[in-house]
């Protein structure tokens, strides 16, 4: 499947989607249709080269993330389990178990909705990166690399960045011993 976005990435990062190495294949849930299903798996690699082009964060080539499509019921009692903003949330990532949660309907013509499973896909490279005194204290580059990937489509994230700042800067509260 193409999509118009591949044109944002710049000719060596789409020439570097075509030359991935053969990895253990990310697990996909939840598809209704075998089309919802292969335009993820599409959607993947895509977005893993245009991480590899604006992001900072490795490849995780040891875990791959598992990716479930959720009802909206369900992603808010998965985002209140990890930490995330709450019932407006589409998307959560679980550290524990490498799984991305997207909130249905997602749509992967839509740039905005490719744009969460981005995000999601940036926790998964920070959260094998390096340590994190809390998980909020990814949140920061995860929007940046988001509000980039919009901006390159034409549309404003809109992200309220007082409340990112806040939420991840780790108050003493939120501090967990390893």
């Amino acid at each position: 499947m193409r999509f118009p976005y591949l044109a944002t990435l710049g000719a060596a990062a789409v020439l570097a989607v075509a030359a991935l190495p053969a990895q253990g294949e990310t697990t996909i849930s939840g598809a209704k249709t075998h089309a919802e299903l292969a335009a993820i798996e599409d959607a993947v690699p895509v977005l893993e080269a245009w991480i590899d082009h604006f992001g900072t964060y490795p490849r995780v080539e040891t875990v791959r993330p598992r990716i479930v499509l959720v009802p909206a019921g369900k992603m808010a009692a998965i985002s209140a389990e990890t930490a995330h903003h709450g019932p407006a949330t589409r998307g959560a990532y679980d550290a524990e178990t490498a799984t991305i949660y997207l909130q249905r309907p997602w749509f992967a013509d839509r740039v905005y909705d490719r744009s969460i499973l981005l995000h999601e896909l940036v926790h998964h490279r920070q959260t094998h990166a390096r340590h994190w005194y809390c998980d909020q204290a990814m949140e920061w580059d995860a929007y940046k690399l988001q509000e980039t990937f919009l901006d390159q489509a034409g549309i404003e994230a809109g992200i309220f960045w007082l409340a990112i700042a806040l939420e991840s800067s780790c108050a003493v509260r939120d501090h967990h011993p390893d």
